[in-house]
């Protein structure tokens, strides 16, 4: 990430009247823009996750006022170590489909211990800005010693800068774990299953060569290369609810070259773009590759709106049980509406990945301390392009959060309700978020939709297609310094067709207690409750947690 010059354009203005949010576009802006072309050819960000420590930590981190240029020197260094004990009385049923068994594969209840140490390096120098956050969980169970096992967590990214105006490198690493099955609702996430839980990571490197032509433009070319791997699957028919997949280890190389008109071309403003991505794995990627080469022009109409317009070719090809060929002409016509410096809104139509559809993306600050956000999009995606984007579209913070720059919101890289999906998919997702921020209190709401038509599957079994929607309304209050309280509720629904469907309602509670600078301590209490049509999908589950974490 870059910081803009405080004293550029960005200064005065708006800017002074509601710095929550326009500040925050400044300083993202330079981020988020070199990726157009990019999320253009995939699909938009997964939607935003809940399950976060301080809300509001979040959101003065996307939208905080622009601060003066880092020093060289600006980098700190925080290890920490982080005690939780968790309690339920439900060791089967979270996680449980068909008799493969919860966290003991046993009713009853059970106790669980984690520990996770974590080191947090976050910084700016001339040349290099970075984040790095490794956190590994070691879980210990009481009565069931053959669910112990160790979860790897990391969120790290890296722009350095050889010539200054021409070569860059940038890095980025991450791992996560999640549910294959799915079916669970927020504030269980350590409570999963061993034969449940999936290990997700991703490191990719990309040097860019970026020169400015004075006023005509800006042209680039680059070449990423990046591994994606996905462990604890094995072949087998993953839910009702998702194809079936299996363990992955996906390499994909990608280069790109591009041109981005200047101010010399007046109201016109244009990008040529040609990129392709070639996929070294198995089941749908294959040997297989998909690219693009296109002209987006805009056309500023007015100072508030522009038109829009695109058109290229479009090459893809899938392999899987249905093998995807595709080799077409692409277009869309739309327009981007830019009333005040915090609303901007985006509608396009046009014929891409081999189907006609409509895009859309807007947000708006309606007061000082409100923002709201929704998207909508239609493509087909790979898992390895829906894991490559949602890292593309966020940044990583301090805290080990991957924010979207847009919302404020961290962003849903995996996903705990629907569980994991594989092969490539037709994929038409819309999502809200609100936020309203006030002097003691946070309030979010955030809804997620996915319809999945599978077009080319790994293995045999599994819907030919699925639909889930998540809900999430929070919570968070300053109760005194030092002390915060939260609750969130979340209602879900998943379906399969022809293979039955699930509902789930999730509520928690809890509160965080800093007893001072590098000492905090938390408890919180989880209740989920699932019904379904399916044999082994419907359970009920509380869970209480009690933690310390310590900073050094």
């Amino acid at each position: 990430m870059s910081t803009p010059d405080p004293n550029g354009p960005h200064r005065g203005g708006r800017l002074r009247r509601l710095p929550c949010w326009a500040a925050g576009l400044a300083v993202v802006l330079p981020a988020v823009v070199p990726l157009d072309a990019a999320r253009a050819q995939l699909l938009p960000h997964l939607g935003t996750a809940v399950e976060l420590g301080n809300l509001r930590q979040a959101f003065e981190q996307a939208y905080g006022p622009v601060t003066a240029p880092i020093s060289p020197q600006a980098w700190s260094v925080t290890p920490a170590i982080d005690a939780e004990v968790i309690a339920t009385d439900n060791a089967q049923g979270l996680g449980s489909v068909a008799g493969t068994g919860g966290i003991g594969a046993r009713r009853g209840s059970e106790l669980m211990t984690v520990i996770t140490p974590s080191i947090a390096i976050a910084g700016q120098s001339r040349r290099l800005t970075g984040a790095f956050n490794y956190a590994p969980s070691f879980r210990s169970f009481a009565r069931d010693s053959r669910q112990n096992s160790v979860g790897h967590n990391l969120n790290a990214n890296a722009n350095l800068t050889i010539f200054e105006d021409l070569f860059f490198i940038n890095a980025t690493a991450f791992a996560t774990e999640s549910s294959r099955l799915g079916g669970l609702g927020g504030g269980v996430g350590n409570n999963v299953a061993r034969r449940d839980r999936v290990q997700t990571t991703s490191v990719s490197i990309s040097p860019q060569l970026r020169h400015a032509f004075g006023d005509w433009g800006v042209g680039s070319a680059g070449y990423t290369v990046s591994q994606i791997t996905q462990s604890g699957i094995g072949l087998r028919t993953n839910t009702p609810f998702a194809p079936a997949v299996r363990s992955t280890n996906t390499i994909t190389n990608t280069a790109n070259v591009g041109f981005t008109s200047g101010e010399a071309f007046g109201r016109i403003n244009f990008t040529l773009s040609a990129n392709r991505t070639y996929y070294k794995g198995q089941g749908a990627l294959r040997n297989s590759e998909r690219g693009t080469e296109t002209l987006d022009l805009g056309y500023a109409a007015t100072r508030t709106l522009t038109l829009l317009g695109l058109v290229g070719h479009q090459e893809i090809r899938y392999g899987g049980l249905r093998p995807i060929r595709i080799s077409e002409m692409i277009w869309n016509l739309g327009f981007r509406w830019n009333p005040d410096p915090d609303t901007s809104m985006t509608l396009r139509y046009g014929h891409r990945d081999g189907g006609d559809n409509f895009t859309f993306e807007g947000s708006t600050a309606p007061t000082a301390r409100t923002r709201i956000s929704a998207s909508y999009s239609e493509a087909m995606a790979s898992l390895a392009d829906e894991l490559q984007l949602s890292l593309t579209r966020g940044t990583a913070s301090g805290n080990g959060l991957v924010i979207d720059p847009i919302t404020g919101m961290p962003v849903l890289v995996t996903n705990n309700f629907a569980g994991t999906q594989g092969g490539v998919s037709r994929v038409r997702r819309a999502s809200l978020s609100a936020v309203l921020l006030q002097d003691a209190d946070t309030y979010t709401l955030t809804v997620n939709r996915d319809d999945r038509t599978t077009l080319s599957a790994d293995a045999p079994g599994g819907a030919p297609s699925v639909t889930w929607l998540t809900a999430t309304l929070s919570w968070q209050r300053e109760l005194q310094p030092g002390l915060r309280g939260n609750a969130q509720v979340t209602y879900g629904d998943r379906s399969g067709r022809g293979f039955g469907s699930q509902e789930m309602i999730t509520f928690s509670t809890g509160l965080t207690w800093a007893l001072s600078e590098t000492l905090s301590s938390r408890a919180t209490y989880t209740y989920t409750q699932a019904t379904s049509n399916r044999a082994g999908l419907s359970y009920t589950a509380n869970l209480l947690a009690v933690g310390v974490r310590k900073s050094f």
